[in-house]
């Protein structure tokens, strides 16, 4: 049984991403960060995106795959409140992508397929 625990857990070990690489790539003059992507620790690829106001507040974060937008954007107006979520498969737009105003309220949504627009809603 122990050996089965220990080689159980060295395969969760060996094949367990590793922690991505945080990399600080611009900086606000008040000194906060402006820029900072996450990067593979092994392979270097870019994964991740996030640029901040010189409030220090999310402007808007975003991850890749195979160095195009993949997967779920997010914007944020300055005083922290979601601006839009959009869906993105191979730098594309893919799906509904919602866009707010600053009070929170859905004011539109855009479908997407693989880039083009589909059809939009307002709200």
């Amino acid at each position: 049984m122990n050996v089965i625990l220990t080689l159980y857990t060295a395969a969760i070990l060996l094949f367990s991403p590793a922690d991505p690489i945080k990399q600080v790539m611009r900086k606000h003059p008040n000194g906060k960060p402006y820029v900072i992507i996450y990067f593979d620790s092994a392979t270097h690829e870019m994964l991740k995106e996030e640029v901040f106001f010189p409030n220090g507040n999310l402007q808007w974060t975003g991850t890749y795959k195979n160095e195009m937008e993949n997967g779920i954007w997010k914007y944020y107006f300055e005083n922290g409140v979601l601006k839009s979520e959009q869906f993105y498969t191979n730098g594309k737009e893919d799906g509904i992508c919602t866009d707010y105003n600053q009070s929170g309220k859905k004011i539109k949504e855009s479908h997407y397929s693989k880039g083009k627009l589909i059809k939009e809603i307002k709200y």
